[in-house]
């Protein structure tokens, strides 16, 4: 096990990945996962949730791209939904961030929930820590597609970004309770679409309400539109993270 703990210090893909598997399998690995809190700690855990269907996965991926040209390096945590029937997940996820694949500074792993509630799978945490420890700068943990009362990421994350699609919902909807306060940003993403304009000016109306519990200090929540087709709002975003 020392070995394979160097390996993940080391940024080795191999170690990395052995040792997340461990993470999920469970109890073997305790000992090792308590190295791996003693190391964490240094990386900037980015969160983004929102609806199924609001182009989570498709935006991860362009603010990969966007921290890449930095020189820093992105761990991707993507949760996809288990089947209540079969058990099965696809991990579809990492379907739609392929042109990363051949990018060295970047590692995605798949979750499955596994039955977990709250949007995250159960190994979420250990795997942020380890890609953490691995010397990555920058890691998105995307949601399994939520609710409005699935708030475990607000948690997780120092940065919680919700990501709202247009056509969703009415004004009414826009100032439901749940998730939408815990964002420390709000995106609506697809912004070339026509109607973007109405949830973004739904979002800022929800704001000047004052509907969040969050402390934010100073911090004033923002409402950015971005679309990965046209580049808008990918630079916006990832400067507002930082």
């Amino acid at each position: 096990m020392v070995g394979l703990l160097d390996g993940v210090y080391a940024g080795e893909i191999r170690a990395i990945a052995r040792m997340m598997s461990l993470a999920e399998a469970g109890a073997p690995a305790h000992d090792a996962m308590g190295e791996i809190y003693r190391r964490a700690g240094r990386a900037h855990v980015v969160g983004l949730t929102g609806s199924p269907g609001s182009g989570k996965s498709t935006l991860v991926g362009a603010l990969a791209r966007t921290v890449r040209k930095s020189g820093r390096k992105v761990g991707i945590v993507a949760v996809d939904p288990s089947s209540p029937f079969s058990g099965g997940a696809i991990l579809g996820d990492r379907i739609r961030m392929t042109d990363l694949a051949m990018d060295k500074g970047v590692f995605v792993r798949s979750l499955a929930t596994r039955g977990s509630l709250g949007g995250l799978a159960s190994a979420s945490l250990d795997t942020v820590d380890i890609l953490d420890a691995a010397g990555f700068d920058l890691v998105f943990i995307e949601t399994v597609g939520v609710g409005q009362d699935e708030v475990d990421i607000a948690r997780a994350a120092h940065t919680v970004v919700v990501v709202s699609a247009p056509g969703l919902g009415d004004d009414v909807q826009a100032i439901k309770a749940g998730v939408l306060e815990i964002a420390d940003i709000h995106v609506v993403s697809k912004a070339d679409r026509p109607d973007a304009n109405k949830t973004t000016s739904d979002l800022k109306a929800m704001l000047g309400l004052g509907l969040s519990s969050r402390d934010r200090g100073v911090w004033s929540v923002p409402v950015i539109c971005t679309s990965v087709e046209t580049g808008e709002g990918i630079e916006d975003l990832s400067a507002a993270i930082d």
